[in-house]
């Protein structure tokens, strides 16, 4: 058969095994070969394609406007065990599968930076973990490849109990020290077996003094899906001041549910509650173009719905959400008044949706400064790009977004974003996610950089 479709997603039904894809060059020609014919439904996440046709690359060109420092670097990634009698059995066990392990979210406080690894595949023995932050200014290499310790601890990780953590796709941390953190619960869905008996929650840990947790929510079903939803990504807003009670946390949806598809979900700490607020046209993928674009070398189908989310900051009074599907080109938002106090009529929420414009590229991470600059990662460019709240308030095109480095090797896939709130230095990730089942171990596959801002997040002052 001419092509194969190699999908990283919910299964929800069909036949056949997954793949590895080919490891490539930059320089390659890429060309797939036959496959065995597959039946899916698919939901939600990534759909990696390898449409049978030949992918001329092109030499690449390198930018960097910026002094982009490169901190971490790994090839594979492996953790501080207990023992190394410990690290045997779990590799014996299938509990720690090296190829399955990939970084996806970053956050930075103080002296530490936390990583989460989201369990869509078995052997992930730790899915929210902690390395040592602690820079020279002029920092200039080598980068580490430290060990990864459990956060909070090994204990906190054990899968199956639903009390421990499950699945961390993304975190943030607000500037009480409080890490909000999202378990999607179910796990493996990019298996023939998922598993889906614990329920999505947000837990809330202490990272300033004593790592213990403040507090869980557990999502009602009808808000997110407990066996079709996708936990991706949120922000916090602290406009409530006082000491945090009043916050909420806005978390992208990737997932489905029946009647909506992708949605934002809204959690107030001050009652415990979360709602879900969805519009189909911006929310969910598109089709066409904006659902595939070549990352690495490879063609890839962006088949996930709203991913990427931001804040404006706190300067301009977090008045409004930033939002965008992995498969779309465009840039979208949502005033905070109305995610917090949403109509009952949906086609209101239509309404209010402002479609800031197309994007030069599809993206995944997004993040938003205290000066109220929004960043976003160039899938299709290898790169990220920054729109100053200037031009978005007097261009309104992000299309001419300041292109702030690409490079073809080192940031395939700019997956997430952080700040260094002390030094005023923005964090970036890149994770070839597109390889994903196909990562070549001797080859630097996931990479931590740092660049100065003169800024820190949208959750403090500027």
């Amino acid at each position: 058969m001419e092509g194969e479709i190699h999908t990283l997603g919910t299964r929800i039904w069909g036949s056949g095994p997954f793949h590895a894809l080919p490891v490539v060059s930059q320089k390659d020609l890429v060309k797939t070969t036959s496959g065995a014919p597959w039946t899916w439904s698919l939901t939600l996440a990534l759909t990696l394609a390898v449409t049978g046709s030949w992918i001329n690359l092109v030499e690449a060109v390198e930018v960097e406007k910026i002094d982009l420092q490169e901190l971490y670097g790994w090839k594979t990634l492996d953790y501080a065990w207990p023992s190394k009698e410990s690290r045997d059995v779990a590799l014996a066990r299938g509990d720690y599968i090296p190829i399955n392990n990939i970084i996806v979210g970053i956050k930075v406080w103080e002296d530490r930076l936390f990583i989460s690894l989201p369990r869509w595949q078995p052997g992930v023995p730790s899915t929210l973990n902690w390395v040592s932050y602690n820079f020279s200014e002029g920092f200039a290499g080598p980068p580490l490849s430290p060990s990864l310790n459990p956060f909070p601890s090994w204990e906190m990780q054990e899968i199956g109990n639903c009390s421990a953590i499950q699945f961390v796709q993304s975190m943030e941390i607000d500037p009480l020290g409080r890490m909000w953190v999202l378990d999607a619960g179910r796990r493996n869905f990019f298996t023939n077996t998922p598993d889906t008996h614990c329920p999505p929650r947000l837990v809330l840990l202490d990272v300033k003094q004593d790592n213990r947790v403040l507090h869980t929510f557990v999502f009602p079903d009808n808000v997110v899906s407990h066996t079709l939803g996708f936990l991706n990504d949120l922000v916090v807003d602290v406009s409530g001041g006082g000491d945090g009670s009043d916050w909420y946390a806005y978390i992208s949806d990737s997932g489905v549910l029946p009647d909506s598809g992708g949605g934002i979900v809204v959690y107030h700490l001050g009652t415990d509650r979360a709602w879900r607020v969805y519009d189909k046209a911006s929310m969910n993928v598109e089709t066409g173009a904006a659902s595939e674009a070549v990352i690495g070398g490879k063609m890839t189908v962006l088949r996930s719905n709203v991913d990427g989310i931001g804040l404006a900051s706190l300067a301009d009074g977090t008045d409004r959400v930033f939002y965008a599907p992995l498969g779309s080109f465009n840039l979208y938002s949502l005033p905070t008044s109305l995610l917090r106090n949403p109509p009952a009529d949906p086609s209101e929420v239509t309404r209010a949706v402002v479609n800031l414009g197309r994007r030069t590229s599809q993206g995944d991470g997004m993040a938003v400064d205290s000066t109220g600059a929004i960043y976003f990662g160039l899938l299709n460019q290898d790169g990220f790009a920054r729109w100053p709240r200037e031009a978005r308030i007097t261009e309104g095109n992000p299309s001419n977004a300041e292109v702030l480095a690409v490079d073809p090797v080192r940031l395939q896939w700019v997956n997430s974003f952080s700040f260094d709130n002390i030094n005023k230095y923005q964090i970036v990730l890149s994770d070839r996610v597109q390889m994903l089942q196909g990562y070549n171990p001797n080859e630097v596959n996931f990479r931590v950089f740092r660049h100065k801002i003169n800024a820190r997040s949208y959750m403090y002052p500027d």
